[in-house]
């Protein structure tokens, strides 16, 4: 929040009284509104308290209604949508210059565009956004999850915490329900958008397509995992490492289009044959099949597994 104070000089000159007069009120103000950011990322907190304790079991879901509507929030009974933004990096991911009330101001500006009543809340801890949104209807949750998405980013744009060159925020949208889905909703969305990082850069992610992804990620610290994914792709690992072009990159693009060698040499920008010769050497590398479905299955949990393993 800025302000600028002008003195205009109307009936006389301005004499030095008056510019004395004018720093004590620009003192003034400046006081006046560095209380009111206080008081504003204080309420934002206070938000974003609520929504992790509903997220965590710590209220019940036939008390959220009330308590939120002391927040402000009164969806009656239209279906709850959660939404997470994450920093990559968490609080240790941001710009110095920004501020958590300046980001739920922004947000909350974006967001009155999108014409559904929002509980927004920060927790700067975890470098974290929750929200809450009341649809009109269940089926409109992609659409306003579009919406929501642009408006988060340009939010945080506004606000000036993201560092230049670092990693957009991660928004994760979970499944649309009563306040008790809106609960383990909160949750599911705020542990995925931790376990998508590293993911393709997307507007948003669907909590329930990333189920796999946030599994492996909690396997993250088992032995087991990284032994996995040095059994299914630790050959083309070591390939990579000493040799070009690499290998990984190709069998992640060739399992991400099922198998259609048309479109994986399309978006690799490759010949049919040159891919072809690739996809032989990775196959002999791996000593596997590569149009074998339990192959398949296991090299691409393999290929997820190694954001998570040590």
């Amino acid at each position: 929040m800025r302000a600028r104070l002008v003195m205009l000089a109307v009936a006389s000159p301005t004499e030095p009284v008056h510019r004395m007069a004018a720093e004590r009120a620009a003192g003034i103000l400046a006081v006046v509104l560095m209380q009111a950011r206080q008081e504003e990322e204080l309420a934002a907190r206070g938000r974003g308290d609520f929504l992790t304790d509903l997220a965590e079991g710590r209220i019940a879901a036939d008390d959220a209604p009330a308590q939120a509507g002391v927040l402000g929030f009164k969806p009656g009974e239209a279906p709850l949508l959660p939404v997470v933004m994450r920093f990559p990096d968490g609080p240790a991911g941001l710009s110095p210059g920004g501020g958590w009330a300046v980001l739920a101001r922004a947000v909350a500006e974006e967001l009155a565009s999108v014409g559904v009543p929002v509980l927004l809340g920060v927790r700067p801890v975890e470098g974290r956004v929750p929200l809450l949104l009341a649809l009109r209807s269940e089926s409109e949750r992609t659409a306003v999850a579009d919406r929501v998405a642009v408006a988060l980013r340009a939010g945080v744009e506004r606000a000036g915490m993201q560092r230049a060159g670092g990693q957009p925020p991660v928004v994760v949208v979970g499944v649309a329900g009563g306040w008790a889905a809106a609960s383990a909703g909160l949750r599911h969305a705020a542990e995925t958008a931790t376990a998508a990082q590293g993911l393709p850069d997307r507007p948003w992610y669907d909590a329930q397509r990333l189920d796999i992804d946030l599994l492996l990620w909690r396997l993250r610290d088992h032995p087991d995992l990284a032994a996995f994914v040095d059994r299914a792709i630790g050959p083309l690992r070591d390939h990579d490492r000493r040799s070009k072009p690499p290998l990984l990159p190709t069998l992640e693009t060739y399992l991400a289009h099922a198998g259609r060698k048309a479109e994986t040499a399309r978006e690799l920008h490759l010949n049919r044959q040159t891919l072809y010769n690739r996809l032989a050497r990775i196959s002999e590398l791996l000593g596997t099949d590569l149009d074998d479905p339990q192959t398949v299955l296991t090299l691409s949990l393999a290929l997820r597994a190694r954001r998570h393993a040590p």
